[in-house]
This record gives structure tokens, C-alpha cells and sequence, in this order.
């Protein structure tokens, strides 16, 4: 990991291919290597999150591909049509989190 205060990394931050990682702290610039994901273990809470949050997702495209349903659903959760999908989402996600 190396630190710099170089005018030219100010401010920069992402990645560059999948090999750097450009990071701000305070005033510092930190270049670190791409993490590697391929040996992370989920725990079981996140794997059912996960299940959760994609059956949500396609209940919530469902919805959203049927003029009727989607109408419905905009009035009922009271938002406007482009926040209808992220809210949809939220709402299926509480839902089966309560169940």
C-alpha cells in the first residue's frame, strides 16, 4: 500500500482495471492492489439475504412489467413513477424480512 500527497493522485479515487485501487483519506491518496473476492464465505444470514433480496427483485420486475399491478402499486405506495421500483423492493424485502 503506498501513500502519497502528489498533486497529480489529488482527489483520485476508483480503480484502475481490476489490479488498483485508488483511495482518499484526509488528504492522503492510497494506492492499494484489487481485493481479491473469489475465497470469501458468506454466513448463512447472508445468503438468505441474498435469496431474499432476489426474490424481491423479481417479484418487484413482476410488478413492474404489468401496467395494472404497477399502477396499483405506484398509488399505494404513494411515490412517484421513477422511485416506484426502488420502493417496491424496499417494501417486498420488509415483508418477507417480518414473515
Amino acid at each position: 500500500m503506498a501513500r502519497s500527497k502528489n498533486f497529480l493522485l489529488k482527489n483520485l479515487s476508483g480503480h484502475l482495471g481490476k489490479q488498483l485501487v485508488f483511495k482518499q483519506y484526509g488528504d492522503l491518496t492510497v494506492v492499494s492492489r484489487y481485493p481479491d473476492m473469489e475465497k470469501r464465505i458468506f454466513s448463512d444470514r447472508q445468503l438468505q439475504n441474498q435469496a431474499v433480496m432476489e426474490a424481491a427483485n423479481e417479484e418487484a420486475k413482476r410488478i413492474m412489467a404489468d401496467d395494472a399491478l404497477r399502477h396499483a402499486a405506484q398509488v399505494r405506495l404513494n411515490v412517484t413513477a421513477n422511485k416506484l421500483y426502488t420502493a417496491l423492493v424496499r417494501e417486498l424485502f420488509a415483508n418477507v424480512r417480518k414473515a
